[in-house]
This record gives C-alpha cells, sequence and structure tokens, in this order.
C-alpha cells in the first residue's frame, strides 16, 4: 500500500515547500540550532560541576577514612 500522495520527492517539496516545519523561516532554523548549542553546553557545564562535586565528596570520605586512626596489625 503507497500512502505517499506524491509522484516523487521533488513534488512534494513543492507543494509542501519541503516537510520540515520552518523550512522557510531560515531565521527560526538558526534561533532552534543556537537553543540547542546553548542547552548542549549548559548541560555540560552541569554535568562536570556535578561530577566534581561529587569526586571532591568522595575524596574528602576516602581521605577520612584514611587518617583516621586503626588498631596496630599484628600480634606481638
Amino acid at each position: 500500500m503507497d500512502s505517499f500522495p506524491y509522484a516523487d520527492w521533488a513534488e512534494a517539496l513543492e507543494a509542501n515547500s519541503a516537510i520540515y516545519t520552518f523550512a522557510d523561516n531560515e531565521s527560526i532554523i538558526f534561533l532552534l540550532t543556537g537553543l540547542g548549542i546553548a542547552v548542549f553546553l549548559l548541560s555540560m557545564v552541569h554535568l562536570v560541576r556535578n561530577e566534581d562535586k561529587n569526586l571532591n565528596h568522595a575524596a574528602a570520605r576516602l581521605a577520612a577514612r584514611d587518617a583516621a586512626p586503626t588498631a596496630p596489625m599484628g600480634g606481638e
């Protein structure tokens, strides 16, 4: 069953001015691209800061564990 109403893609592009919603508006494409890049960069900054906080917390716990006095080992 062929549900595509056009003979080829060129006809579909002419009739619909492309398949994409914002095909005729170049500025919205740039805006959405810019927003996507900004969201990506902000998420990377958040990821790095969150990982830094978690690693510093883990390092502090390990340092505190290693600094705690322990009973002497050995039988003498």
